[in-house]
């Protein structure tokens, strides 16, 4: 289920959501006959139609709010990763000219390659693969850092072991902002929410004998498209809103440059 919401191609949700809503409101309203009744009370049933309203509504705007700011923290961190490969290549100055050479070389290449997964389609085995590099690629790193801070202890190269070990947290922020997403089940519980509501509005519209085509439309529509901004918020790479890689495609080509 978290595949088919995160996963798949954007178009398909919504268009399931345009069809599910769609005959939550007309099936029971072709039902009329079933449903109606001669003088009903509709108190009840404004009174489960305006909770179920609310309640879908409520829920819809928490969901929203988690994926909003699932997508802002994953844009956050693409800025903290860019300064961190920044800080870590300056800093690299402090190594022997033979091992800042061969430091800089390793964090280019952990850096296109972290763009690679930023880039490409939701793939288990390429991730499995690209976490591995990124670990290797992590050890290098502090391996060249610390093995130089154990020759020779400065300043400058403490301070570079620092900036080794924060890219690292960064780098393992990053690979945990990709894989999380808003609870599947809280997602599952919105749409059979708004879903109900829909069904509340083809039942009146039944009892009422009478059912306004056009807002029927408007109403289905809105919930679709917030729907569908909610959890393409938390799609980092299949979505139609994606997080700018400016700032680490533009670190990586000046690291290229000044190799």
């Amino acid at each position: 289920m978290t595949d088919f919401f995160y996963q798949s191609n954007p178009w398909i949700l919504p268009t399931v959501m345009l069809v599910v809503l769609g005959l939550a409101i007309e099936v029971p309203y072709r039902l009329r006959a079933v449903v109606s009744l001669k003088n009903p009370n509709l108190d009840p049933v404004n009174a489960l139609q305006a909770g179920l309203l609310t309640l879908s509504a409520f829920v819809l705007g928490l969901s929203f709010s988690q994926a909003s700011a699932r997508f802002d923290a994953r844009r956050a961190i693409v800025i903290t990763e860019a300064n961190a490969i920044g800080t870590a290549w300056l800093r690299a100055d402090q190594l022997k000219p033979a091992d800042t050479r061969r430091f800089r070389q390793v964090l280019t290449d952990a850096t296109a390659a972290g763009l690679a997964v930023y880039q490409s389609p939701d793939d288990p085995e390429l991730m499995q693969r690209t976490t591995a590099l990124a670990k290797r690629d992590e050890n290098q790193l502090w391996g060249i850092a610390s093995s130089a801070l154990d020759a020779r202890g400065t300043i400058g190269l403490s301070l570079l072991v620092q900036s080794v070990n924060n890219l690292i947290d960064v780098l393992a922020q990053q690979r945990q902002a990709l894989a999380s997403h808003v609870p599947t089940a809280i997602v599952v519980l919105t749409l059979c929410l708004v879903t109900l509501g829909a069904l509340s509005l083809g039942v009146r519209f039944a009892l009422d004998g009478a059912r306004p085509l056009i807002l029927s439309i408007i109403y289905v529509l809105a919930y679709v498209i917030v729907i569908e901004m909610m959890i393409d918020y938390d799609r980092p790479k299949t979505g139609f809103v994606s997080v700018s890689l400016t700032p680490l495609t533009e670190q990586l080509r000046e690291m290229q440059r000044g190799r």
